[in-house]
């Protein structure tokens, strides 16, 4: 049986979690990035994009409290997933808080 990487199990999960808000086109793409830390260790960091008319800063439509309950309901979607959640909005990746 073939071994299944830290970061595919990584977005595997954020896949279940994120399934229903990937439905909705609120989440259009999730993604693990791996980076080699020295001694031969690495670290994941999971990247979610959410894109809406409301929640995309170019947008003219653009809505401050439509993103800031999308990113919300990402933040609770994924709960405790044990590594570092980016949320990318145009092209910028922002930490959660």
């Amino acid at each position: 049986m073939p071994q299944v990487s830290a970061a595919q199990e990584l977005q595997t999960k954020a896949q279940i979690r994120l399934a229903s808000l990937m439905e909705e086109k609120l989440v259009t793409r999730i993604s693990v990035l791996s980076t080699l830390l020295g001694g031969g260790r690495t670290t994941e960091r999971l990247l979610v994009r959410k894109i809406s008319v409301e929640t995309h800063k170019t947008s003219p439509d653009f809505d401050q409290t439509a993103a800031d309950k999308a990113k919300n309901r990402i933040k609770q979607a994924l709960g405790e997933i044990g590594c570092d959640v980016f949320i990318e909005t145009d092209g910028l990746f922002c930490a959660p808080t």
